[in-house]
């Protein structure tokens, strides 16, 4: 399953156009829009709205075998031209300074950029990255679900220091919809890889005995399988892993390890 995250429906409605989404009737929450291998949800703006779209996302499918993960909306800058569409290699976020970094596995066909998460609307731009107001509330949520490598940020600049567009609803769809044959490339791409990891399965027994270690609540659960396949399948064994384990006491303690490990083994891709 393939999940799309638009701040707004105008960033939202060429990917629903182009894959014909259709829009699931009777939820409240959020506005969702559902195809046979992706769904797309409108979150609202901010990164806290992103953040809380995504996890009832991860709720809902929580069945998955898999999840990838898209965000794609719009973003400023000061040096870019309007229109111009970048896949993010790394998202700092603006309130604490934590930095996220997107891992995809192949070559990207789109430029790559840093990016800028804001609580409030700025126009005193960097040269050196993006601004938006989704991308780190958006990335915090979906790495407690997928690995980094199945999760991917794609903005398009629709503002800058000589003309601003991000209020027109019907030009920042025209922006995006411009892209639509890249956007397309990525999302074969990322669908590929995460059928891939839907099939890679680790043996029921050494999960048993990882649930044995200690007591994990639904959501721990949720997190120790995400990060459980992606070291198993780094050529890290599983025996090494639960011996490692065995020391820590807590269930958080030992999903804190694995998250060290997961980010260490990660910046070597």
């Amino acid at each position: 399953m393939l999940i799309w995250v638009a701040a707004l429906h105008c960033e939202a409605s060429p990917v629903i156009d182009f894959y014909r989404l259709r829009k699931s009737q009777g939820e409240k929450a959020f506005d969702l829009y559902l195809g046979d291998d992706m769904a797309c949800i409108v979150s609202g703006v901010g990164k806290l709205a992103s953040a809380a779209a995504s996890a009832w996302m991860a709720a809902r499918y929580r069945d998955e075998a898999s999840l990838a993960w898209i965000n794609i909306g719009t973003a400023g800058a000061a040096r870019h031209d309007i229109g111009a569409i970048f896949l993010l290699d790394k998202i700092v976020d603006g309130d604490t300074a934590k930095c996220y970094f997107p891992a995809p596995t192949s070559i990207p066909l789109l430029p790559g950029s840093a990016c800028l998460t804001l609580s409030q609307p700025s126009r005193d731009y960097r040269e050196d990255c993006l601004f938006d107001m989704e991308a780190s509330g958006f990335i915090s949520s979906a790495l407690r679900f997928s690995s980094a490598e199945l999760i991917r940020c794609i903005k398009v600049v629709s503002d800058n220091r000589h003309a601003e567009t991000g209020r027109n609803r019907e030009q920042v769809s025209a922006l995006i919809r411009q892209h639509i044959d890249s956007i397309e490339q990525q999302t074969t791409d990322l669908l590929a890889l995460n059928n891939e990891v839907a099939a890679l399965e680790f043996s029921a027994e050494s999960w048993q005995r990882l649930l044995a270690l200690a007591h994990f609540t639904q959501t721990q659960q949720n997190r120790l399988r995400v990060l459980w396949r992606y070291l198993h399948n780094r050529d890290l064994g599983p025996e090494a892993l639960l011996q490692e384990l065995s020391t820590r006491r807590t269930a958080a303690s030992m999903i804190d390890m694995l998250e060290r490990i997961s980010h260490g083994n990660s910046e070597t891709l």
